[in-house]
Formats: structure tokens, C-alpha cells, sequence
């Protein structure tokens, strides 16, 4: 993958499926990626809302759970992703990243009847359900777990972005805006993927 004129290009040349977001604002100055997870039913639902103008909200791109990848703004154009929001001395930080949505149900509860389910009430199999302790809580919890297809996308996604763009740094949601936000959650391989995408620092 590339990008060129601030579109995300497959292998052959050809620009990922583009759905227009009407949450969209002027220029970014990309210093930053910043992955979320959509707390979503699926992967259309979720293109679909951050497309419609009643969410207030976007991202950049929405990857799904079989590695399906849709553009919603240009990378240089500022997407609503990251809300009130704060890293260092820099606030606001939708005019300072590009962000990532991964098609994930996020924190999940046991229903009366066991199962692991969604706030929207869809359950999950154990299989793809993890109990972790979020970084900024003290509880466990359930969270859906991330694909291997769906991170190897997201892999060769950030990585042809990193090397047009340039990131300072990859940060979770959870880290602009802790106690507000918990995605992309404990989940996701932070250090791992952040080693891969950005290699090694002078």
C-alpha cells in the first residue's frame, strides 16, 4: 500500500473504496496516528454512521474485521475522530492526527444468561473475548479481541502512512483523552504494533 494525493492505493495501483464523510474540517498537520475501535455492531454500520452528518464524528479510514479497508477523508484534511482531547502541550488533537477506526465491539459485560455481550446487545464467543484490566482502571473486563487479517491490514495501512507522513508517535484514544475514552483498549498490541509501524528511533 501508498498514499497518494492523500489517498490510501492498494498494491495495484488502484485507491481503497472512498465513502465521503461530511465531518470534515480544513488542514491537518499530521504528527500523530490515533487508533480507536468503533464500539460498533459491524463494519457497514460503522462506515455508515461516521458518514452521516447527524454523528458529528469521522475518521479517516474504518477497517473491518476481515480486513476490509474504507477512506472517509483525505489525510490532509482534518477528520472528527478524536474529540476533546489533550497530548503534551498540544490540544485539540484532530488538527494534529490522522485517525484509524478498527471494526471491534470494544469493553464487553456478562448478560444473565453468561454470554459476553455489547452495549448494543450482540454477545461474543469466549473465543474472541479477553479479560484484561484497562491501563487506566483497576477492574478486569471483557474486550472483544482483533483479528490477525484485521491488524495485518492495519500493519500495511499505518506503515504506508508512517512513510508519507512522518508520525512522532502512535497513541490509543485512551491516551488523548483518558477517563473520557478506553479505546483502542488492552485488547490491542500497543507496544508491538508501534515497534513494527515506526521501526527504530535515533
Amino acid at each position: 500500500m501508498n498514499v497518494n494525493n492523500h489517498r490510501l492505493m492498494q498494491d495495484d495501483g488502484s485507491p481503497v473504496s472512498f465513502t465521503p464523510s461530511p465531518s470534515i474540517g480544513s488542514a491537518v498537520s499530521p504528527l500523530y496516528l490515533i487508533i480507536h475501535y468503533t464500539a460498533g455492531r459491524d463494519f457497514k454500520s460503522s462506515v455508515s454512521w461516521l458518514t452521516n452528518p447527524k454523528a458529528n464524528a469521522s475518521a479517516h479510514l474504518v477497517i473491518g474485521r476481515d480486513g476490509q479497508v474504507e477512506q472517509l477523508v483525505p489525510f490532509n484534511r482534518i477528520a472528527w475522530h478524536a474529540g476533546k482531547s489533550k497530548w503534551g502541550e498540544l490540544e485539540g488533537m484532530n488538527r494534529y492526527s490522522i485517525g484509524i477506526e478498527l471494526d471491534n465491539a470494544g469493553r464487553l459485560n456478562r448478560n444473565g444468561q453468561g454470554k459476553w455481550s455489547a452495549w448494543f446487545g450482540e454477545t461474543y464467543d469466549d473465543k474472541d473475548v479477553i479479560q484484561m484490566v484497562h491501563k487506566h482502571e483497576v477492574s478486569p473486563a471483557g474486550w472483544h479481541t482483533y483479528t490477525q487479517v484485521q491488524m495485518e491490514t492495519l500493519i500495511a495501512v499505518a506503515t504506508a502512512l508512517n512513510e508519507r507522513y512522518r508520525f512522532a508517535e502512535i497513541l490509543g484514544h485512551d491516551d488523548v483523552a483518558p477517563g473520557r475514552k478506553s479505546d483502542p483498549g488492552p485488547a490491542f498490541p500497543m507496544t508491538s504494533f508501534s515497534s513494527i509501524v515506526l521501526g527504530r528511533r535515533d
